[in-house]
């Protein structure tokens, strides 16, 4: 029973005006003291120090006005200034804020190309020192550490997989905001503050992001501060949020659903120390009354009376772009400009004046009281780090779940007792199989596992899971406060978001959509997977759940929709990212799927994907059958093949359920009709065992591959995506005029099922006309009878769709099983 819920005016409640959302109401019990806001400043001074040195320099000199040279510039300068010091006020605000409370925190960077700002917060906290040795906190280190920013062999210019307590790289633009809304899920005491870039603010991803509060449920997880930095700059041109004022801004967040807290920086064209006080004070009033608020909520749900729509506290921060850094440059303004977006003074190499600018810039933020070149120990003046935490748990390089927080699920042993066909005469959805696998999942697994869907798990056929859990929807009364394990929303980008967030901290899940749609977030997914590469590849990184999408609703099942929604291009995008990372499985029944998905739950480090069909189909193989067969990712189905596929004439290939269904009955055909040609039948589940050897894990040898497909006799491929996919694959695996492959070509339309089959000649009769051409000299003067009788009965298969609408009954998928 769901707990009664209830209505609080300091959470759910509209303001009577737009003119009084600008301000919060009492800020002012939350002011800090004159001690607080001098480590503050102290911390930023030494994070925008060393950000701007790393940007510029090769070394760290004692004196930026004595002894720093034109040598010391680094001869190509890339980076990005202008976001670094409103990164540096939020690291420092938020440290303080866990060094008062002894609460955790984590913090997601929008734009992270900020990296400079963010790698000087957690060199400052020692985060940088434990995963990385050579920069210790000495003179050397220091040193080092600086040289080390965009330099070969160092850290790169975007915030990665290598920053400690990252979770989102940023190269991708718009999906920091459901990313942290990911990484809360099922962590009740985790705040993570999202500082969502203004220029990032214009992406679809982000506006659609906005609304993710609505999918979170305050007694079983925690919280996200978002903070919209808006320093009104891009690259080149002003941000919308640049533009808006302040009732257009608040009247905006407070429609999503937000409580807009505005805090801004005096007047952003005359940077000021008066200026940069009172923001430090407002600042910190506002971030200590957004965890308030938010505690408000949380307590009000875990108390049994949760606040019906609760309205989660935001913070729109105004600072200028390129703060602290050099005004003007060529009488042209560089701070509160675009002009400061990156490298500021790009000719402090060679140009005098730049390089003097250089040193005034560096020297204002006067090193000496930051650091003390002579320490034998620590570089790091004792009072910079007042507002770090002591605790190395609490600290934002070191949070637990940003790089050992991977948690394996409690998965089933015998996962044929949950959604496996017994009787291999029963037709079988396979995702309706495993929805009944999925189902089990969740009911072991209450707090660790979640299924993303666009709104599609019941026409996808995963509804069994709802006899276990509901969907995660807050905002509508049926299904708020129930803790449900599926969150559905219409915008892909923002369930790749949460899923990232989510597995990105240790926890699993799985994405199933329509195929055509999946392409909508493909190159956040090969950004994800070269996140996962890096992680692989740094040594303090502990394992990360893999990230499982499964495609079904597949182009061939998708006759009733018309072309557009006829698209299979996912598969061909993942062949191109690092082999060691992607896995495609194409398991061709309910057991092989049931089996597949329980393998993807396991593993770690990958991004998966299962093509699948929803369609209620044959069941080739028994449990132990399926197992075998997905172990070895292919193999000889021999119940379909002359003699047990000794000996072949030809070999007939599949990989795809709705093309596999096709090349068994064309082998039936074939048996029939040319009784006198052996025929081999493999099934490939694993696409990429037909890699070449080296290129994948799962790559056969050529011994192995030759065992399947034999050394020179012709193989007809039957493919579920694109030809040139497989052809690829198969590239160098000998001589490939013998491989005849038959895929999706691009022909669709509102049509019948086996009408889709046959445009694209994949059909049943197009494979065996193409394995009667293979071995036209077997089978002499028949060849061409044969052929002409497989292409008579397609236009007869034509004509009486085109005649009655439908397919004709005897083309149904049943499979007819040999004796």
């Amino acid at each position: 029973m769901a707990p009664e819920a209830t209505t609080e005016p300091h959470a759910s409640s509209l303001p009577a005006s737009i003119d009084s959302l600008r301000a919060v109401p009492d800020l002012g019990r939350y002011g800090p003291d004159d001690k607080t806001v001098d480590a503050l400043e102290r911390f930023q001074r030494a994070c925008n120090y060393l950000a701007a040195a790393m940007i510029f320099l090769k070394r760290a000199p004692t004196n930026p006005k004595t002894n720093l040279q034109k040598s010391d510039v680094k001869s190509r300068l890339l980076g990005h200034w202008g976001t670094c010091p409103g990164l540096a006020l939020v690291f420092a605000h938020t440290n303080q804020i866990i060094r008062e409370s002894g609460e955790r925190f984590m913090v997601v960077t929008g734009p992270g190309h900020g990296a400079p700002g963010v790698l000087a917060a957690l060199y400052l906290e020692g985060s940088i020192e434990r995963m990385y040795p050579d920069y210790a906190r000495t003179p050397a280190g220091f040193s080092r550490f600086i040289k080390s920013f965009s330099w070969p062999g160092g850290f790169p210019s975007h915030v990665n997989a290598e920053t400690p307590g990252q979770i989102h790289e940023g190269g991708e633009l718009g999906y920091a905001l459901s990313v942290s809304y990911g990484s809360v899920m099922d962590m009740p005491d985790m705040i993570t503050v999202c500082i969502v870039g203004d220029g990032e603010s214009e992406t679809g991803p982000t506006a659609t992001a906005w609304h993710a509060h609505k999918y979170i449920d305050w007694a079983e997880s925690g919280a996200v501060l978002p903070i919209l930095h808006v320093n009104g700059f891009k690259i080149s041109e002003r941000t919308i949020p640049g533009t808006m004022d302040d009732r257009e801004t608040v009247a905006l967040y407070t429609g999503l659903g937000y409580q807009c807290c505005i805090v801004e920086y005096g007047d952003l064209n005359n940077p000021t120390a008066k200026h940069d006080t009172q923001l430090q004070k407002d600042l910190y009033a506002a971030m200590h009354w957004a965890v308030a608020e938010i505690r408000k909520i949380q307590k009000a749900a875990r108390s049994g009376k949760p606040i019906d729509k609760p309205r989660p506290p935001m913070v729109v921060l105004r600072s200028p772009k390129g703060w602290t850094g050099p005004l003007k440059l060529d009488g042209n303004p560089l701070v509160n400009s675009f002009r400061s977006h990156q490298v500021p003074l790009p000719k402090a190499a060679t140009d005098d004046e730049q390089f003097s600018m250089l040193q005034d810039w560096l020297a204002a933020y006067h090193p000496e009281s930051l650091w003390d070149f002579d320490a034998k120990d620590s570089i790091i003046r004792p009072d910079v780090c007042d507002v770090v935490p002591e605790s190395d748990k609490l600290k934002l390089g070191l949070v637990k779940e940003t790089w050992r927080g991977h948690q394996a699920l409690d998965l089933p042993d015998e996962w044929a007792d949950y959604g496996g066909a017994k009787d291999l005469k029963d037709e079988t959805s396979p995702m309706l199989a495993t929805g009944k696998y999925l189902t089990e999942v969740i009911r072991r697994n209450p707090k660790r596992f979640r299924i993303f869907s666009p709104d599609e798990l019941a026409s996808n056929k995963l509804n069994g899971v709802f006899d276990v859990t509901h969907r995660n929807f807050q905002w509508d009364p049926e299904t708020a406060h129930k803790g449900g394990r599926v969150v559905e929303m219409l915008s892909e980008h923002t369930l790749q978001g949460y899923m990232q967030g989510y597995a990105l901290t240790g926890r699993y899940s799985v994405f199933p959509s329509y195929e055509a749609f999946l392409s909508i977030v493909d190159t956040l997914i090969i950004q994800f997977a070269k996140f996962i590469k890096v992680a692989k590849e740094t040594n303090w990184h502990g394992p990360i759940p893999s990230l499982t999408y499964i495609e079904t609703s597949t182009l061939w099942r998708q006759e009733h929709n018309g072309y557009s929604h006829q698209q299979p291009g996912l598969v061909g995008t993942l062949l191109h990212l690092p082999r060691n990372i992607v896995r495609v499985y194409m398991p061709p029944d309910a057991n092989t799927a049931v089996s597949t998905m329980g393998h993807c739950l396991r593993s770690t480090g990958y991004v998966n994907l299962i093509v699948g069909s929803k369609t209620p189909g044959p069941n080739y193989l028994s449990t132990e059958e399926a197992d075998a067969h997905c172990i070895a990712g292919a193999s000889v189905w021999k119940r379909f093949s002359t003699d047990e596929g000794r000996d072949p004439d030809v070999v007939l290939a599949c990989a795809g359920v709705e093309v596999t269904a096709e090349v068994v009955h064309a082998a039936n055909a074939l048996k029939k009709d040319a009784p006198n040609l052996r025929v081999r039948v493999v099934n490939v589940t694993d696409l990429l065992v037909l890699s070449l050897p080296g290129a994948h894990p799962h790559a056969l040898d050529q011994p192995a591959f030759e065992s399947l497909f034999t050394a020179d006799k012709p193989v007809v491929f039957n493919y579920h995506s694109y030809p040139g996919e497989l052809a690829s694959l198969l590239f160098g695996r000998g001589d490939s005029t013998r491989f005849t492959i038959l895929g999706y070509l691009e022909q669709g339309t509102t049509t019948t099922p086996f009408s889709m089959l046959r445009m694209n000649e994949v059909d049943r009769y197009s494979v065996a006309a193409a394995a009667v051409k293979a071995c036209s000299k077997k089978l002499d003067v028949q060849a061409h009878s044969l052929r002409s009788h497989y292409q008579h009965l397609k236009r007869k298969q034509e004509q009486y769709s085109e005649e009655h609408g439908t397919d004709p009954e005897e083309l149904s998928t049943t499979v007819l099983f040999e004796q």
